[in-house]
């Protein structure tokens, strides 16, 4: 039994490269999030260090030749000004700290482990998880051990924002390609999970995900269906210019319940970090009601795309210094009303 369910084309892809004995250095798994990039990259370390086929065991792989990067890494930096900040992206202090060496902000100097000898002998990899969130610093600090390898090592960068990625990046790293799950697969892997949870949000659940486990498990873990239901008129009054003032509230509420859990997982977890992913869940949500509008009739097609323009743009909005609670109460009254352009608040 495989521990990535669906993949068919990124599995071949990797297949392909482990038995033909000339594995590229550098690597991109890129594709939605909640899809099984991160497992097929940890998978693809497990075959590189170890030997062995890829994909075939549904344990957990830890080893002292895998090196893992994430921006929670920051919180346990010696460099205390790099230990304090948010945890919103991946710097270059951490990077060098943990992979390629050099002078830090605290004006210490650290070796490269990329270009060390790996403990066991053997193979090194280093997968950096959510690559997109490395800063342009840190992705320029990258390109010389990405140019320059050392022997028996690999850098795997894991993105579902491979567009963030610098195109020198890109160009000296071999991509494989991830999707969504179609409904065999889905099936597949609900089979072997086990939610408490009612049959009808599970169902709308996986209905929310579009294909990803992970979203699924978001969905569920965050009581989103029942977000849903709360929201159900005001989502489907989508260009009707009825005011819903109790909207804006709902998923205020929901953004700050998102947080909470996330914090309770994850002590480390960036509470701006939660943030911004609490918002894009509830832009998903809404967008599912596009989907459907699409399918209508021309007229609700028409109004489909002119409320998925008010998201892409509020989506943009987010990356500024605009809170959140202004950017939800902002998208409450353009959702009613279809007011487009870039403004923050629309008068009603």
């Amino acid at each position: 039994m495989t521990v990535i369910i669906g993949q068919k084309t990124a599995k071949k892809t990797i297949e392909n490269a482990l038995c033909h004995g000339r594995t590229h250095h550098a690597w991109v798994f890129r594709g939605p999030a909640g899809v099984g990039k991160f497992t097929a990259a940890c998978e693809f370390a497990r075959s590189l260090i170890l030997g062995g086929a890829f994909g075939t065991t549904l344990d957990s792989f830890q080893h002292n030749d895998l090196h893992i990067i994430r921006k929670e890494d920051a919180s346990w930096s010696k460099n205390a000004a790099l230990a304090r900040r948010k945890q919103t992206n991946i710097p270059v202090d951490l990077l060098r700290e943990r992979m390629i060496g050099g002078r830090t902000g605290d004006d210490k100097t650290h070796d490269s482990v990329a270009f060390k000898t790996s403990v066991t002998g053997g193979q090194k990899v280093f997968i950096i998880d959510e690559a997109e969130l490395l800063d342009e610093t840190a992705q320029n600090a990258l390109l010389k051990t990405l140019e320059e390898p050392p022997v028996g090592t690999f850098v795997i960068l894991v993105t579902s924002r491979d567009d963030l990625l610098l195109p020198t990046i890109q160009s000296r790293c071999q991509s494989v390609n991830f999707s969504q799950l179609n409904q065999f697969e889905m099936n597949l892997w609900l089979d072997s999970m086990s939610f408490n949870v009612s049959k009808p949000d599970l169902d709308w659940s996986v209905a929310f995900s579009s294909g990803s486990p992970g979203d699924v498990c978001v969905s569920i873990e965050t009581s989103l269906p029942k977000l849903a239901v709360s929201l159900r008129d005001f989502i489907r009054g989508v260009g009707g210019s009825k005011s819903f003032p109790g909207a804006a509230p709902l998923m205020i509420e929901y953004v700050d319940s998102f947080i909470k859990i996330q914090l309770e997982k994850n002590a480390l977890c960036s509470k701006e970090a939660a943030n911004r992913r609490a918002f894009s869940v509830v832009l998903q949500l809404l967008g599912m009601e596009i989907r459907e509008l699409l399918s209508d009739d021309r007229d609700r097609s028409s109004l489909a795309i002119r409320a998925a323009a008010i998201l892409t743009d509020v989506e943009g909005q987010v990356r500024t210094n605009i809170s959140i609670k202004v950017l939800l109460e902002s998208l409450a009254v353009r959702w009613v009303h279809l007011c487009s352009g870039d403004a923050t608040l629309m008068p009603v």
